[in-house]
């Protein structure tokens, strides 16, 4: 009974700002090739310190903003996390490894100000759709020297990974219409730059020493397919790495912004448990 509470709650998210809820905007975390990035922040009642999740936006690597998790990230505050919703480099203008240099020093950001947000540097997970769920992949298996950013003194490393209807190969995607955006976010074709495309995939980075990972797709996935997730499961699970895996029936790309349906209640409900196993505890 607890958890359909909780699962409503997230869908009366969308019409309105979470009572108990603190949000700060449009907070600097760097300024790099005359771009300020910015992140919005949404904080939890009580004294904390609170576990955090970094949210990551999707929109092909090209496209999209900070606000367009809002109702997930309040949400989450309500639930007792620190939600940091990131801007980042977008494609074409910015080509690989931009967005991961963005999520790195924001990561660091977070670390360098967590007593100012009441968080608990060490509990912080990353949550990611599409392309954003391809970012947080990358962010939780590739060696920090891939997009190295900032002070190597404070590490980038996250405890968790909640990656929604992401690539996890890019090579997947040559081929297919897919490919261009790809493309454009590597600055180089599949033909021309095999090497850099399989860089830029999470598959490639997978190691024993990775996060814990929770991967979400809808089976009827036309612009992702629910394979790139099963692949990704797969190979965590042969490093020995925790995954969890959640194919959703009959749900398509981007299903989690339509919160009133059973396929984003199902995705909310995993999202829940997973964090609150995976950063339980100091």
């Amino acid at each position: 009974m607890a958890r359909v509470t909780v699962v409503a709650a997230f869908v009366c998210s969308f019409a309105a700002t979470a009572l108990g809820v603190t949000e700060i905007h449009d907070v600097v975390y760097r300024t790099v090739d005359g771009v300020a990035l910015a992140l919005d922040i949404y904080l939890p009642g009580g004294a904390g310190p609170h576990p955090a999740v970094v949210l990551v936006h999707g929109g092909a690597w090209h496209t999209g903003d900070k606000r367009r998790l809002a109702p997930l990230a309040r949400f989450l505050a309500e639930r007792g996390y620190v939600a940091f919703s990131i801007n980042y480099r977008l494609a074409p203008d910015f080509t690989f490894p931009a967005a991961l240099e963005d999520l790195r020093c924001a990561v660091k950001w977070i670390r360098a100000h967590a007593a100012d947000y009441a968080v608990d540097p060490d509990r912080i997970a990353a949550l990611g759709t599409s392309a954003g769920a391809h970012l947080v992949a990358l962010l939780g298996t590739a060696p920090e020297a891939v997009g190295a950013c900032g002070d190597p003194g404070i590490p980038s490393r996250i405890r968790a990974v909640i990656a929604l209807f992401g690539p996890m190969d890019l090579l997947s995607a040559a081929g297919t219409p897919a490919e261009r955006a790809v493309e454009g976010f590597l600055g180089a074709a599949a033909g021309d730059a095999p090497d850099l495309w399989r860089e830029a995939s999470p598959i490639t980075w997978v190691s024993p020493d990775d996060p814990p990972f929770l991967l979400i797709h809808g089976r009827a996935d036309r612009v992702v397919p629910y394979e790139e997730s099963v692949r990704m499961a797969d190979a965590l699970r042969r490093a020995g790495v925790e995954v969890g895996l959640l194919i959703i029936p009959g749900a398509g790309h981007g299903f989690i912004n339509r919160p009133d349906t059973p396929a984003a209640r199902t995705a909310v409900a995993a999202i829940l448990d997973f964090l609150d196993d995976t950063l339980a505890g100091p």
